[in-house]
């Protein structure tokens, strides 16, 4: 006759805590998988993001590099380029970051040095950059007046620097300052798409002259009013203040971006 053997009570207690010993582990692997897995899947993402807006900083400063001949070049009237998208979204406007220019105390558009050569793209001294930027959830990339600037929108506001500073030059030794700006007269709108869009940029109008002033300290660059990319253009016109320049030269090209 067979014999059933019974369990002493410390042989039940240990046959428990090997089941809850089982269960634990197992418990805690699958939590290690699953946290893995979503970490991993975060750390994707946001490679992604970043690896999406490195593209855009080079796909904007190629596309400036090419809009910026329309002021560098008289004879050039059109450009055209393309950006990767992405899911990201494109805006333009004719609003944007404004630029206050007076020469010798006197704003641009009325100064006796230009006549009325920048009456058509300045009002009372004031140029309006325009908007034309690639952007992507709370960052943007934008070409804004031919630089080209990042931002990003954080708990304290808008942050922003530049990745290419615009066209504007002093020369110490000969006193000579060159201002080169792109204004965008363009209809407000915002274009969502997974693909590579085509831009064209053409002039509408081209203003530039030269001008011999005698006194110094008698030019100055600074910004007007409020700017999304407030901090980025006041640390680029830090040195724009007061300048002593004995020739200006500038040039504002007034241009249309189209699809």
């Amino acid at each position: 006759m067979r014999r059933t053997r019974q369990l002493s009570g410390a042989d039940a207690d240990r046959g428990v805590s090997e089941v809850i010993a089982f269960v634990l582990v197992f418990g805690i692997i699958f939590g290690s998988v699953a946290l893995i897995s979503v970490t991993g899947l975060q750390a994707m993402e946001s490679y992604q993001e970043n690896e999406q807006l490195q593209n855009a900083e080079r796909a904007m400063g190629a596309l400036a590099d090419n809009f910026n001949d329309v002021m560098r070049y008289d004879g050039i009237e059109e450009r055209y380029g393309e950006l990767a998208l992405q899911g990201g979204g494109v805006g333009t406007g004719s609003d944007g970051t404004q630029l206050n220019i007076t020469v010798d105390g006197e704003p641009l558009d009325s100064s006796s040095y230009f006549g009325n050569e920048f009456d058509g793209v300045a009002n009372d001294g004031v140029v309006t950059l325009g908007e034309f930027r690639y952007e992507h959830g709370s960052d943007e990339i934008a070409y804004d007046g031919g630089a080209v600037v990042r931002a990003s929108e954080g708990s304290d506001g808008t942050n922003s620097a530049m990745l290419e500073g615009p066209h504007l030059k002093y020369n110490n030794e000969t006193k000579t300052a060159v201002i080169s700006l792109v204004s965008i007269d363009a209809d407000d709108r915002s274009i969502q798409s997974d693909e590579n869009l085509g831009f064209t940029m053409n002039v509408d109008e081209r203003s530039s002259a030269v001008a011999d002033i005698d006194d110094g300290h008698n030019l100055t660059v600074e910004l007007e009013g409020e700017s999304r990319y407030k901090d980025a253009w006041e640390d680029e016109l830090e040195d724009w203040e007061d300048v002593d320049a004995e020739r200006v030269i500038i040039t504002i090209a007034e241009v249309e971006i189209d699809r």
